[in-house]
């Protein structure tokens, strides 16, 4: 061991039943109580930054890795957040960082990925609260259960399916473009559904 690794002292943390990360170095500049605190947060964040990350690689091999890549740059600039501030927000917002490059291999690789627009949509709404945000997950469930089969097959095959839309074509019997105008419209209705949805939580809230 080195003489800087001497001059450390050593922790294991586990978040949701895995060590994170394999070993930490106990941070001179946080307090016992400040590194507990982080830590709890970063624990307390995993199934938002989960589903967000889930969210823009759907159905696509990764996200754990993502994950833990985000986790550790959390914990390496842990002592650059500020405290007080919304570590949703942040944590969030590095997670899309991690996300990109992922999603610009994949991409690389003829995955269909969500748009940037959409990206920086999603990238937002995991940054709201938890509890709107777990309702906004809920009402997409609910909305995708109110398609029909064929509108369902075709946003699952879009988004959670690493075949082209060309070759969903074929099979469908269907031009691209027709197909194109379909998957249009029935993202116009879901997000119309899901606002929909979204007013009623808040005016019950």
């Amino acid at each position: 061991m080195s003489s800087a690794q001497d001059s450390e002292e050593f922790s294991k943390i586990v978040v949701n039943g895995r060590q994170f990360p394999e070993y930490i170095s106990i941070d001179m500049e946080l307090d016992a109580a400040q590194q507990a605190e982080f830590v709890s947060q970063i624990a307390r964040h995993q199934a938002a930054l989960h589903a967000y990350i889930v969210s823009l690689m759907p159905g696509m091999d990764g996200v754990d890795d993502v994950l833990q890549e985000t986790n550790l740059v959390l914990w390496g600039k842990r002592t650059s957040f500020e405290q007080g501030s919304n570590f949703r927000a942040w944590a969030c917002a590095i997670a899309r960082f991690k996300v990109m490059g992922h999603r610009r291999k994949l991409a690389k690789l003829g995955f269909q990925m969500f748009d940037d627009e959409l990206a920086e949509q999603l990238a937002t709404e995991c940054a709201a609260e938890p509890a709107e945000f777990d309702f906004r997950l809920r009402a997409l469930e609910k909305c995708m259960g109110r398609l029909g089969e064929r509108e369902r097959s075709l946003v699952e095959h879009r988004y959670f399916s690493d075949a082209n839309l060309d070759e969903f074509a074929a099979v469908r019997g269907q031009s691209l473009e027709t197909l194109r105008v379909t998957l249009y419209r029935v993202r116009a209705g879901l997000k119309k559904c899901i606002s929909g949805e979204m007013m009623l939580y808040r005016a019950q809230s």
